[in-house]
Formats: structure tokens, C-alpha cells, sequence
């Protein structure tokens, strides 16, 4: 699937508190319930195919990396898109970002296998403002897929809300009552991403149950915060769609470590 959902743009524009709003209220929701679910929003970067609704040009989907000379890159992941952080919308997403520079996510079209996570698997380069590059082809081999079809993405601020399986609703038990009684999850509009699309930030959308990103207090480094998340097609098992999730841990995301994140590999049939 390429280019913009018609179901998506239909709906474009509504992402906002007052759509919501209404919606709710329409469908019989109490003013306290409509106030919790929005208490819970956060704000979410899309990287879409479209300028329509004021986004604008930040990057770049599929192609292969440009990366400077000692960053390793052997194919075995396939670059998703390359974000232009200077060019991102203010917000960040919500996310301590870089100012300039580029991040480079990648991620694995080939394990229809469910859950996995991969640490220390170099998912996400920084390549600072500046620093020299050169695009990489890639490697030989029968067991290589060809590059994403490369476009642009053009990115544009909307607020993001919680599923009611998230771990921002399930901390709490009355949120989750509320939640589910309501279906608080289901009134914002919210589209999950699609091919050729990257989303910043916000809460996970998974049609399986999203990943769990917080942790424990003991956490040193402050627990897992989303990256970014996608869905890309699996060539070599169709019907399967493979969803990763990018996630770090705040310090190092604070710290620009990106080195430190992992990918949370999920996939559905």
C-alpha cells in the first residue's frame, strides 16, 4: 500500500482536542470520562507521503542510507526512513530530539514470528549536521530484499492517545474502567500508520497489544519511552505485516544515545 489512505485523508483535521470532544459527547460519553481520556494525550509526530494539512518536507522513506565513513551497515536491516530533525515541528513529538542532523531507522522485514526485541542492533543513526556521507548499496547476496521505494515525508504535529490496552491506561484502575466502559480509545480518529509512513513520539498503535515501554522505579536510566513505530510489507511471506516499534530509555534518549535503543519487532497475519 503506497500513498496517502482515502480513509486517512477523510480524516484529516480531525485530530484535535475538540474533535474529540464531540465525538464523545455525541456517543454519550461523560464530560469527566472526555477529560480523562484527553488528560492522557500526548503529542505525536507523523512523517506521511502528503504536504495536505500543513506538513511539512522532513525526510525521507526507504532508499538506502547515507552514513559517514566507520558507521557499519551490512543489509541485514533495511533502512525504513532518514528524519531531517531540523526540519521536524517544534514539539518534537514530545521527545528530547536532536536539533539537526539526520536519524536513520531501521528494522527487519523478515521474521513473521511475533515478538521480538533487539538490543544493540544499531536501529536508529544519528549522522550529525555536517558530517560527511555517502550512500551505501546494498550488499550482495540471496537472501538481501531490495530497498524500500524511497519518497518524501512531510511532517505535521497531531495529538496522540492511548489504546486501552496501553500501560498509560492500565497503571490505573479506575482509568481502566473508565476506558473500557466508554471506550475512550475509540473517538479521536487515530489511524494506525501504513506503508511508506514513520510516526515520532506519542503512544504505541499495535493491532496486537502494544509494547509495554515504562519500567520499573529501579530503572536507572529512567524506563522505555516510544521512538517511532511503522508497518512495512514482508516480501517473502505475504499476508504478514511487520510492525516495528523503536524504543530507548529516557537518559539515553536525553543523552542522544542512540546507539542504546532497541527495535521491538511485532508482526500480524
Amino acid at each position: 500500500m503506497s500513498g496517502v489512505s482515502p480513509v486517512r485523508a477523510s480524516m484529516s483535521g480531525m485530530n484535535t482536542s475538540q474533535a474529540y470532544r464531540d465525538e464523545a459527547r455525541g456517543r454519550g460519553v461523560p464530560e469527566h470520562a472526555i477529560d480523562l481520556a484527553l488528560g492522557l494525550a500526548r503529542p505525536q509526530i507523523e512523517l506521511v507521503p502528503s504536504a495536505a494539512d500543513g506538513g511539512v518536507p522532513a525526510g525521507r522513506y526507504g532508499g538506502l542510507p547515507c552514513l559517514p565513513p566507520g558507521v557499519e551497515w551490512d543489509g541485514g536491516l533495511d533502512l525504513v526512513a532518514t528524519v531531517d530533525c531540523a526540519a521536524l515541528p517544534a514539539d518534537g513529538g514530545g521527545l528530547p530530539l536532536p536539533r539537526d542532523g539526520h536519524l536513520l531507522f531501521f528494522a527487519d522485514r523478515t521474521d513473521p514470528d511475533g515478538l521480538a526485541l533487539m538490543e544493540d542492533s544499531r536501529s536508529v543513526v544519528h549522522v550529525p549536521a555536517g558530517a560527511p556521507t555517502a550512500e551505501r548499496p546494498l550488499p550482495g547476496g540471496p537472501y538481501v530484499l531490495p530497498a524500500l521505494d524511497p519518497h518524501p515525508l512531510y511532517a505535521r504535529s497531531v495529538p496522540s492517545m492511548p489504546m486501552s490496552v496501553d500501560d498509560a491506561v492500565l497503571s490505573d484502575p479506575e482509568t481502566a474502567r473508565l476506558y473500557r466502559e466508554h471506550r475512550l480509545d475509540e473517538y479521536d480518529h487515530r489511524m494506525p500508520p501504513w506503508e511508506g509512513t514513520l510516526l515520532l513520539g506519542g503512544y504505541a498503535y499495535s493491532p496486537q497489544d502494544p509494547p509495554i515501554m515504562d519500567s520499573s522505579p529501579q530503572d536507572e536510566k529512567g524506563g522505555w519511552v516510544l521512538l517511532a513505530q511503522a508497518q512495512l510489507d514482508m516480501p517473502e511471506n505475504p499476508g504478514f505485516t511487520a510492525c516495528p516499534f523503536w524504543i530507548i530509555r529516557r537518559d539515553d534518549l536525553a543523552a542522544g544515545d542512540f546507539a542504546a535503543a532497541a527495535l521491538v519487532s511485532l508482526s500480524y497475519h
